[in-house]
């Protein structure tokens, strides 16, 4: 049987960070903020907790304004944007109005600057001088993944980093200046730790009854949280505070062990990981570990499936063929389904997908052949056979399964449907491998 390696993480201290997010674009919709999400998640995983995050526009006064509120606040702060060429680049000037300095060129950030483009093949235009304009009190932070240098200053008794906009460009900022500074203030002393529990296949509700007892065995102790991701499943995050880390390790080993316990007691195989694994790397490493190859027919989730299979690197070890079979003529055509077999029963039913996995296996010579068909809506349903009704198909050796997924109560859209069938689907195959395999 499979053993998941645990991953334990999330170390905290008393340190508290903010994040502000500079940028009219952020503000009316025109980009989508992912660098907080990014920042966040890294901040709590290093024990400096993010308090807030506030997202402010290009005025200078409004930057100025939401650094000076932060810096009475917390600890230190990461800004992501404005340190552009251009003139609604406003972070910089900020900087030096919160320091009461002027900017002044710094001739090695104008170097490097200039050595990026020449590396680059470009041509260095004047606008790009103003980037290697460094308020007096601050520090400038060499940018090797693009033009804008990152600036480092302290405001109060806060330490500020401001950073690119440009996601790749503010990760590796992060990585190489931020998280060091933060991972040396935060070691020592009580700690917050935590642990995620990642299950699949059980609504919240119902995972919350079946282990509320426990959540209150420990209340007082732990704090118990409920993260559902999108069409993936439950997440339950266990946390520890305010224990020396020796402590707060052996409480969380008591109540893993039961919470786990309780859990699949309930619903067997419902935890696919521990940590920061995904599903998809999960079942990928299932295959991996038991050498096994897989083939996929897929009427309405369109290649979604294939495309979730494939996001592991090595994936062609075991993912052999996939084939998008939408029309009644191209199942016929390519999985040999019979044209009455459709006629009688309809291209959704239980009979067509048994049809399709068989085939594909059969054609592929994989060990595990998967077929989807249903009504993704919102148009094509009837009383007997409403919107969001699916079947799934299962074919291996030991023979073939099938499963039905139910519409679900309330109206839903295309894509959480081919992303909840796909779900669906790809636990059909980890627990029949878990199942065989244990």
């Amino acid at each position: 049987m499979l053993i998941l390696e645990f991953k334990y993480f999330g170390i905290y201290s008393d340190v508290k960070s903010e994040i502000i997010i500079i940028g009219d674009e952020i503000l009316i919709g025109q980009i989508v903020d992912t660098n907080s999400s990014f920042l966040g998640k890294k901040l709590a995983d290093l024990g400096a907790p993010v308090s807030r995050i506030t997202k402010v526009g290009d005025e200078e006064i409004d930057i100025v304004h939401a650094f000076q509120e932060a810096a009475t606040r917390v600890d230190f702060v990461v800004t992501c944007g404005g340190l552009g060429p251009t003139s609604d680049d406003r972070t910089r000037y900020a900087v030096a109005k919160c320091l009461q300095d002027e900017l002044k060129q710094s001739d090695e950030a104008l170097a490097e600057i200039a050595s990026y483009y020449q590396k680059a093949g470009r041509i260095m235009g004047e606008s790009n001088h103003i980037q290697a304009m460094i308020p007096v009190g601050a520090d400038y932070l060499p940018n090797a993944r693009g033009t804008a240098p990152g600036l480092r200053f302290r405001l109060d008794s806060a330490d500020f980093f401001c950073l690119q906009g440009v996601p790749k460009e503010m990760e590796w900022m992060s990585e190489t200046y931020v998280f060091p500074f933060v991972n040396s203030k935060t070691q020592g002393g009580s700690v917050l730790k935590f642990r995620l529990l990642r299950t699949t296949g059980i609504p919240e509700s119902s995972l919350y009854e079946k282990i509320a007892a426990l959540i209150k065995k420990y209340d007082g102790v732990l704090e118990i949280a409920f993260l559902p991701q999108l069409s993936r499943g439950v997440d339950v995050r266990i946390t520890v505070r305010n224990q020396l880390q020796l402590k707060a390790r052996e409480i969380l080993d008591r109540a893993e062990k039961e919470f786990r316990t309780e859990i699949e007691k309930h619903y067997p195989f419902a935890i696919y990981a521990m940590g920061e694994n995904n599903f998809d790397e999960v079942l990928a490493q299932l295959f991996f570990d038991y050498h096994l190859t897989i083939a996929t027919a897929e009427s309405c989730t369109g290649g979604l499936i294939g495309h979730r299979l494939t996001n592991v690197s090595g994936s062609s070890r075991y993912f052999m063929r996939g084939v998008v079979t939408y029309s009644n003529e191209s199942k016929a055509e390519l999985l040999d389904v019979p044209a009455a077999l459709i006629e009688k029963h309809g291209a959704v039913s239980e009979e067509v997908a048994r049809v399709m996995a068989d085939a594909i296996r059969r054609k592929a010579s994989t060990n595990i052949g998967l077929a989807v068909t249903g009504i993704a809506g919102p148009t094509g349903g009837t009383e007997e056979k409403p919107i969001g009704l699916a079947y799934v198909g299962l074919s291996t050796a030991e023979g073939t399964q099938t499963f039905k997924l139910q519409p679900l109560p309330y109206r839903h859209d295309r894509i959480s449907f081919k992303e909840r069938l796909a779900q669906f689907a790809l636990d059909a195959v980890r627990k029949n491998i878990l199942t065989r395999k244990s």
